[in-house]
């Protein structure tokens, strides 16, 4: 004859399994939220490091200009190059490059005629 004298079975419960999920659930959350910061980060960072190189390079081919360049036509990045006479035949040349809603980077260089500098 069959025993009435089962063993209980051993394992999770319903209720064990739902708690685990949820807090599965909310590690995984948490950890995609952490990587978006981390990826805006790095794209803030990338973004700075472009507008410093579009500045030196606008200084560079002072007077010329950059215009063609992608981020510039896109409308969200603009490049402003002031100019002023410091006397002595000395020009000083500044480039700012704005990142509309993000951040702000200038570069300067002091340009001289050659007599002067003799």
């Amino acid at each position: 004859m069959l025993s009435l004298n089962r063993s209980r079975q051993g394992g999770f419960s319903l209720l064990e399994v739902l708690i685990s999920m949820l807090l599965f659930s909310i590690t995984i959350m948490g950890l995609l939220r952490y990587q978006q910061v981390l990826l805006a980060q790095f794209n803030l960072y990338s973004d700075s490091q472009y507008a410093w190189r579009l500045a030196a390079q606008a200084l560079d081919l002072y007077p010329e200009t950059i215009e063609q360049e992608p981020r510039l036509k896109s409308g969200q990045w603009h490049l402003n190059i002031q100019t002023t006479s410091m006397g002595n035949g000395c020009m000083k040349i500044m480039a700012q490059v704005i990142i509309v809603g993000k951040s702000e980077v200038e570069l300067e260089k002091w340009q001289c005629d050659e007599q002067v500098n003799q």
